[in-house]
């Protein structure tokens, strides 16, 4: 006859199964607070207890460098823009030299600030994360204010001798000079440089509609805000730092290149497609050129 074995082995084998299992979700699922961002947050912004609150999270999800304490993040800086709901870390703040952009920036580029306007600035409308393409555009009179060594308006170049040399006992006739055409000094612009990521944007220079409900205060603040933004703000942009060819044959660091036209020429930024600007061939625009073009085509009149 069978000997039926007893329950309770299972029942034991079960309840030891159970704790484990318990204790090991306690582990891993045991709810911790931390500090997150109650409202967006915009580079550069010192945060206050009303920005901040406490959100309750398992510990297995919590961030080394979080913080679970509202006090321990109050008047501090943020250097990276933060979404509602966003986590407060250290690497966030401005409080280390790693923090923020310095941390976000790719071995080969670099951070460079550049001033701009609501006109050469899109009217506001930029954004951190977005991609801008940068018209670069040099006078004449910045040319002319930068020391060079002269050159000559004309050159002299000897025409080729005639296919029939000069017979014997005439006089030998004298090549005829003739002159290189003047180059038209005018104003240049050219697409300088494309994909180039938008770091930091002033909160002061950003675009915003009012509601027709706002109060005259809020009206006054925004006029004060936009007053401000057409005299001009910096924003930082993350440049390439390998060369490129802006024309054939001529290569320039990128880096170098904006800040050259930011200060001795213009910059007007452009904003780029959400999925990418395949740029079409690039043209260097002689306004000099432009207007023989238009003047020629309507027959001079």
């Amino acid at each position: 006859m069978e000997k039926r074995r007893s329950p309770w082995v299972a029942i034991v084998l079960a309840v030891i199964i159970g704790i484990l299992v318990i204790v090991l979700l306690n582990g891993v699922l045991q709810p911790v607070s931390v500090v997150v961002a109650k409202v967006a947050v915009a580079p550069g912004t010192i945060l206050t207890a009303d920005m901040l609150e406490l959100r309750t999270i398992p510990m297995q999800a919590k961030p080394a460098d979080a913080f679970i304490r509202v006090e321990d993040v109050q008047n501090k800086v943020v250097a990276v823009g933060r979404a509602a709901g966003d986590y407060i870390t250290a690497s966030v703040l401005g409080d280390t030299a790693q923090a923020g952009i310095p941390a976000s920036l790719s071995p080969d580029h670099l951070a460079v600030a550049v001033k701009v306007d609501l006109a050469s600035g899109v009217a506001g409308l930029l954004r951190e994360g977005q991609n801008v393409t940068l018209i670069g555009m040099l006078s004449p009179d910045v040319l002319q204010s930068i020391p060079v060594p002269p050159v000559p308006v004309n050159s002299i170049a000897l025409t080729t001798p005639p296919a029939n040399p000069t017979p014997p006992g005439q006089p030998a006739t004298s090549p005829t000079p003739t002159s290189t055409p003047e180059a038209k000094i005018a104003p240049l612009a050219r697409i300088a440089i494309s994909n180039v990521k938008v770091l930091m944007v002033p909160q002061s220079f950003r675009y915003e509609e009012l509601p027709a409900s706002s109060t005259q205060d809020q009206l006054l603040a925004s006029a004060r805000t936009v007053s401000a933004a057409q005299d001009g703000s910096v924003i930082v942009l993350d440049v390439p730092a390998a060369p490129i060819e802006l024309v054939p044959g001529m290569k320039v660091n990128p880096a170098t290149l904006i800040v050259a036209l930011s200060k001795y020429g213009s910059l007007y930024l452009t904003l780029e497609p959400a999925g990418g600007f395949k740029s079409p061939e690039i043209l260097t625009l002689n306004l000099a050129d432009l207007y023989d073009a238009i003047n020629n085509n309507s027959g001079g009149k």
